[in-house]
């Protein structure tokens, strides 16, 4: 299973789209985890794409309207994933709440953004990942196998 993750397009509908293209036919989720402008980056995807389009998002600092939640969990193929856009556990100033809060709540992968900065880390039994900012073609996928958990950064060419 392949999740494409994707944050902080801040209106760059173009590479939302792109990165989507280039991974739709081997992802079965998008999640996006905020300030991609209350989904509108997202809306021609979402119309070209119809119904191959699995998208789970939260919501972003930059998202003033939208209905998503700032931070929840997801069960997929067995793990927990946490998902969050991170301004409300200031990822900013320190990764240490954010991973607070993926211990307390027992996930697998905490996913996050804010920072624009690709990220990702491998400790006591949790992976952590900011797949960077798609305003600039940064994103990131995760493969989940019965052999383990996959994160990789990636960036549009």
């Amino acid at each position: 299973m392949r999740l494409l993750v994707i944050s902080d397009s801040h209106g760059r509908q173009s590479n939302v789209f792109d990165i989507i293209s280039a991974h739709i036919d081997d992802s079965d989720y998008v999640i996006c985890l905020g300030d991609c402008n209350s989904g509108d980056d997202f809306n021609s995807s979402k119309d070209y794409f119809g119904n191959k389009l699995r998208l789970v998002s939260v919501c972003g600092n930059c998202d003033w309207y939208s209905k998503e939640p700032e931070i929840c969990e997801i069960k997929l193929f067995g793990k927990k994933i946490m998902m969050c856009h991170g301004h409300t556990l200031n990822v900013k100033m320190s990764y240490l709440r954010l991973i607070d809060e993926a211990k307390r709540r027992g996930v697998d992968i905490a996913l996050f953004g804010h920072t624009h900065n690709p990220y990702y880390e491998y400790s006591d039994g949790l992976h952590i990942m900011n797949p960077g900012a798609a305003n600039v073609g940064c994103y990131g996928m995760i493969d989940i196998t019965d052999s383990g958990i996959v994160c990789i950064k990636a960036k549009l060419n």
